[in-house]
């Protein structure tokens, strides 16, 4: 498959600026890539949408490390960031809330209602590898009716090589809705994007080391 989109995971202008030199043509800003990406500053969102102009970037909304089963208050934390975003001029947003290894579909209806009413388009981030294997096909299609237009996943645990993880993003891809696309990372290079294409029958991917 001729990849028509390489995506890449970043946490700083300079870094934005690099990733679409050598080629990316889609970027996911993040604070603190170290902790599987954040929710950055507002001046980096701003910095980064006038120094990336001309593609698509999709702005992380994570309010801290770990999992993300969300309080009340983290949940409003991520309601405003929906809105600084748009307010700056962001387009594309990035979020997921699961909880007890299911997509949290209350949480995340009214993140997606937020987004939908201030014109942002909505991805899911790799929260979704937390959703239990078996639920994993409905949470999809949930998604996609609620308006996602792509999942980012890995197929498993970041520690388990994508690689060995393809089966499970397989079974997703072959039975994804023709609006909603699967989209691997996670371990997904410059080297190994081509094979992982031609292996999954996709065109997008993802990586900090995607370029």
């Amino acid at each position: 498959m001729t990849i028509t989109i390489r995506e890449a995971a970043v946490d700083s202008v300079e870094a934005a600026k690099l990733m679409r030199r050598k080629g990316a043509n889609r970027i996911e800003l993040n604070a603190h890539l170290e902790v599987g990406g954040l929710t950055p500053d507002t001046r980096t969102i701003i910095d980064t949408l006038i120094a990336i102009d001309d593609v698509p970037v999709v702005v992380m909304i994570r309010p801290r490390p770990g999992d993300y089963a969300y309080s009340d208050a983290e949940l409003q934390q991520m309601q405003d960031s929906i809105h600084q975003i748009a307010d700056v001029g962001g387009q594309y947003v990035t979020f997921g809330v699961v909880r007890d290894q299911q997509l949290d579909r209350q949480a995340m209806a009214d993140l997606i209602d937020l987004a939908a009413s201030r014109e942002l388009e909505v991805v899911m981030h790799m929260a979704f590898d937390e959703i239990d294997v078996s639920a994993q096909p409905a949470a999809m299609h949930w998604l996609a009716e609620h308006r996602v237009k792509r999942i980012l996943m890995h197929g498993g645990p970041l520690t388990t090589p994508i690689i060995s993880a393809l089966p499970t993003i397989q079974a997703l891809v072959n039975t994804a809705p023709a609006d909603l696309t699967i989209l691997p990372g996670g371990g997904i290079t410059s080297e190994n994007a081509q094979y992982i294409a031609d292996s999954l029958g996709v065109t997008e991917v993802h990586g900090s080391k995607i370029v």
